[in-house]
């Protein structure tokens, strides 16, 4: 297949391409020129039409750039709205004026939040709606939880203790919102630790003992590296994600032990 990823200079975008350049044709844009062996379109998508030649002949566009949660305070919510929305729907006129078959797009789990950067995704999954109704384009949107770059490891490992994601994962849900069946759904991209309701009662009275119970040696992690617990935990049920999209997340704070042992710190 085609495939236009915009954004690919970003953590999303330049592993999409990594992930999907043996088994598919590439284009990729940006605001900016970025060195690659593929097609490349230099476009800034809060301008009307400008991605209207890297699209045409695509099948899929995967839309990456956006303003995250970590730039609140950076930037203003005009420039929020600005990229997240008005690119968001510049990218939709120009799949429409090309008759591109889907979209892959990245809203957010802050899509539960109250920020202006949930609402700008808020509002960008109503324009996903909207134009697979309207014009009929299939829309995969993918909802990821916290995946921004990391100090160090230590700095990953705790946020696998919180609400935190694995790289790794988020560009295994885009590679297989690719080829998923369903013509348009949205999927919660996070991690699954094996939880069960026993913990959950138990957690309150030692949060310590239930990570390590689940995850032998984490209770010497968090002791040692003094690494901040978060106040509850859940059992999350990627049932939909599992059998719809294909999404099977493998990384955990079990694995970043691992890793750490090993002084594994790429890819994340």
């Amino acid at each position: 297949m085609n495939i236009l990823i915009t954004g690919a200079s970003g953590s999303v975008g330049s592993g999409a391409a990594e992930a999907l350049s043996e088994d598919h044709e590439l284009r990729l844009s940006d605001v900016a020129k970025v060195n690659a062996e593929f097609s490349f379109y230099e476009a800034d998508v809060r301008e009307p039409g400008t991605l209207d030649e890297a699209s045409q002949g695509v099948d899929i566009i995967i839309h990456t750039p956006a303003y995250h949660g970590i730039h609140t305070g950076k930037h203003s919510e005009q420039e929020f709205y600005d990229l997240n929305v008005t690119g968001t729907f510049h990218m939709f006129q120009s799949a429409v004026r090309n008759q591109v078959r889907r979209v892959v797009w990245l809203p957010s789990m802050s899509f539960y939040g109250s920020s202006f950067y949930s609402y700008t995704k808020k509002i960008g999954e109503q324009l996903c709606e909207f134009y697979h109704e309207r014009h009929g384009i299939e829309v995969i949107m993918l909802r990821p939880a916290d995946f921004t770059p990391f100090r160090d490891l230590l700095h990953y490992g705790e946020r696998m203790l919180h609400g935190g994601v694995d790289r790794r994962d988020v560009i295994q849900a885009v590679v297989q919102a690719v080829n998923c069946p369903t013509p348009f759904r949205y999927y919660h991209i996070i991690r699954q630790d094996p939880f069960t309701e026993e913990d959950l009662q138990e957690y309150s009275e030692s949060p310590i003992g239930v990570w390590d119970k689940t995850y032998p040696g984490a209770g010497e992690m968090i002791r040692k590296h003094d690494f901040k617990l978060p106040n509850q935990i859940r059992v999350s049920d990627l049932t939909k994600e599992r059998n719809e999209l294909g999404y099977v997340p493998r990384y955990n704070f079990g694995t970043f032990l691992k890793e750490y042992e090993a002084g594994i710190t790429k890819n994340r």
